[in-house]
């Protein structure tokens, strides 16, 4: 009875260190959650992020939404996707910038060789051929005569939580008991940093999510209020003006350089999709949003 005892005892003991482990492992994911896998079984996390961002100043704004905090995710999955690249086509890193595994020199210099040259048309005639062939690369998109409103998702205005605030103004500035632009004055004196009201004519990005919601809006709607990372917005459509191709005689002059610029976009989007199916990259939106409500 004693033996049965112990090797039960022993049992217990295994199971539960087993779900400690497992318990565990899942409060370290939780406190550090993966934001993209690849197909070898690496992954990108959080910390991996807030690393990157420590060294790329440049992309620490567009961090601050989930559109923009994607985007940056998608910039460090293609640089380890070109780092692998590099080293199975041996390609030799000229010096060591302190992190192999989202080395953007290193990257930049596999992505140069795998990537076509982007030469500008010869003359007007060539400029003209590519403008007849590429129609996509001179064509305005929908754009937009936009008003914003946009607060800091955890700040009060007159007392009241950011999102509740909006919403009270829809009502009133539908009710015409309030103008839109007096609703942005209210908010200015809350968070200055960006501009309140009126953003002038803005393209729609089919890359930003925000915007691309508003492309379904019409004249004079409003749409929000709108949550996105650390922010919430209420917007207004003053105007809206539909997508139009640019004629010739107004993209001649800068043609030549258009076919350039319009090359290396489509090359890069081109080598992102060519990279991240060679490599199974794999992003989770759901966890990149699960950022800013942890925060």
């Amino acid at each position: 009875m004693a033996k049965t005892s112990i090797r039960s005892t022993i049992t217990v003991i295994a199971l539960l260190a087993a779900a400690m482990g497992l318990n565990t492992a899942h409060a370290q994911e939780r406190k550090n959650p993966v934001l993209a896998r690849l197909g070898n079984g690496e992954t990108i996390t959080e910390k991996d992020l807030n690393q990157y961002l420590g060294r790329r100043i440049d992309l620490k704004a567009a961090s601050r939404n989930a559109t923009g905090l994607t985007m940056v995710l998608q910039e460090m999955a293609l640089a380890r996707a070109l780092a692998l690249e590099g080293q199975s086509m041996g390609v030799s890193r000229v010096k060591d910038t302190g992190d192999a595994r989202f080395d953007d020199i290193y990257a930049h210099a596999v992505y140069t060789r795998i990537s076509p040259t982007c030469e500008a048309p010869k003359d007007e005639a060539a400029a003209r051929a590519f403008y007849d062939k590429n129609p996509k690369a001179f064509t305005i998109p929908v754009s937009i005569r936009l008003s914003r409103i946009i607060l800091p998702a955890g700040s009060k205005v007159e007392d009241e939580p950011a999102g509740s605030w909006l919403m009270n103004q829809v009502q009133a500035i539908g009710t015409g008991r309030q103008k839109f632009d007096d609703a942005a004055a209210k908010a200015q004196k809350v968070y200055h940093l960006e501009t309140q009201g009126d953003l002038g004519w803005v393209a729609l990005n089919e890359d930003n999510v925000i915007l691309r919601a508003l492309g379904d809006a019409n004249q004079g709607d409003m749409v929000g209020p709108l949550k996105d990372g650390e922010y919430v917005y209420l917007f207004q459509i003053n105007a809206k003006r539909p997508s139009q191709l640019v004629p010739w005689k107004d993209a001649a002059p800068t043609a030549a350089k258009r076919a350039v610029s319009y090359c290396h976009e489509q090359t890069r989007a081109d080598v992102q999709e060519r990279m991240f199916k060679k490599y199974g990259v794999q992003l989770d939106e759901k966890a990149v949003s699960g950022l800013f409500e942890t925060r």
